[in-house]
């Protein structure tokens, strides 16, 4: 069976498109799923569905040993220093996120609202509060029901509907669960998708695509990305799709291969986005006729491309966090034990986090006291330590190029 697209078939030889549809909707190695696509601007409905291609099958069993390396990696740092990258990537995932669907945030706005994730208060005055929220319960695995479309609906309003309303409070839901009216996406000056109608239909078709998603019978990864297509092909509520859709397949990614790559998908999305808009419209086409296959391959090949740039990053500042480290214990620019400990702490905020660690952290994470803290960093030489001002708890981190001077200058003395 030759691997070209139906899509591409439309085009070229309308015969030989019938009968390579026909040939994939009959092959044991096709699963047809119990949806519909109406493609296009046509009235006409197929089934969907996908076969197992040799591209498909290869990256579903490249991501499993990639999966298992960044594991290793992962277990080889130190766990603040992962939990300051995970921060990091909160903030910039977020971002992106919100950039995708073009509405303006800062990495300030998104980094308050971290901040202020203790203050209960806060959930209802600081923009973003909701969103973070829900991202920060990724790292500890917190259990979020998206069984059916109530679940769903629930889901939304404690995610991004504080965001939705501050925004334009016209586009919350005004259905029984999703929206009454009809929404329509756009490209630049035309309209590419028109989500579904009437709400009975959008909430059958929402019920259905989440059976999908906890279908046993299709791989794990499959099912993911057949189901993020399948929520923007339903279009459910008149704003905040794609940034609800996104947070739900980082939701799956964060318990099947790892939070750290679950929380740079939007990241890795926005540096493909031309591939990601390309596979919702070449899904969506008439031609196409209901084939998820090349949108699977092509969400797989994304999320693949996150693994790998998760990995990359992290090895790269693990071999930084031996380099740094051996270059305080190999010079005795420090003797004390706890100024030692603080100084790797230091280390590690430097090349994890955003912005470094409060005294709190530092604190939590040798085992002493935030004055006992406080004291240590002040004796330690001024040009050691980077000092943050610029949040209500000041961050610290250590001055990796002060470090490396002196390291120099050590070997030019001797």
């Amino acid at each position: 069976m030759k691997n070209i697209s139906l899509r591409t078939l439309f085009h070229i030889n309308e015969h030989e498109w019938n009968s390579t549809y026909n040939t994939l909707i009959n092959s044991p190695l096709t699963h047809i799923l119990d949806f519909s696509i109406t493609p296009g601007n046509s009235q006409k409905q197929f089934p969907a569905f996908f076969y197992y291609t040799d591209e498909l099958v290869k990256i579903i069993t490249d991501i499993l040993p990639d999966t298992n390396e960044l594991a290793t990696i992962i277990k080889d740092i130190p766990p603040i220093a992962i939990d300051s990258f995970y921060r990091t990537c909160l903030i910039e995932e977020i971002k992106s996120s919100n950039d995708i669907e073009g509405v303006a945030s800062t990495r300030k706005e998104i980094r308050i609202a971290l901040e202020e994730q203790g203050n209960t208060y806060a959930s209802k005055n600081v923009r973003l509060w909701s969103t973070v929220n829900k991202y920060a319960k990724l790292q500890t695995e917190q259990d979020i029901p998206f069984m059916d479309s109530i679940d769903l609906r629930s889901f939304y309003d404690e995610f991004i509907s504080d965001e939705i309303r501050r925004i334009d409070p016209n586009n919350l839901p005004d259905g029984e669960t999703f929206r009454s009216g009809p929404v329509d996406v756009w490209s630049k000056t035309k309209v590419i998708h028109h989500g579904l109608m009437p709400e009975s239909r959008i909430i059958a078709s929402m019920n259905k695509a989440l059976e999908i998603l906890h279908d046993n019978n299709i791989p794990s990864l499959v099912r993911v990305a057949i189901y993020h297509y399948l929520f923007g092909y339903i279009h459910p509520f008149y704003d905040g799709n794609g940034r609800t859709s996104r947070f739900i397949t980082s939701y799956y990614l964060s318990r099947i291969i790892s939070p750290l790559v679950a929380i740079r998908l939007s990241i890795t999305i926005k540096k493909s986005l031309r591939t990601y808009y390309k596979i919702f419209r070449d899904t969506n086409s008439y031609g196409n006729r209901g084939d998820l296959t090349p949108f699977i391959t092509g969400f797989l090949w994304i999320i693949q491309k996150s693994i790998i740039r998760v990995k990359t990053i992290l090895k790269d500042k693990h071999s930084q966090l031996d380099y740094y480290s051996n270059l305080l214990n190999g010079f005795n620019f420090i003797s004390d034990k706890t100024d030692k400990s603080i100084c790797f702490v230091l280390l590690q905020a430097a090349l994890f986090s955003e912005d470094g660690a409060t005294l709190s952290e530092i604190a939590g994470t040798i085992g002493k006291n935030d004055r006992t803290i406080r004291t240590h960093l002040s004796s330690l030489p001024k040009d050691y330590v980077i000092i943050n001002t610029n949040h209500r708890a000041h961050r610290y981190m250590l001055n990796l190029k002060s470090l490396s001077d002196k390291v120099e200058k050590a070997h030019e003395t001797k």
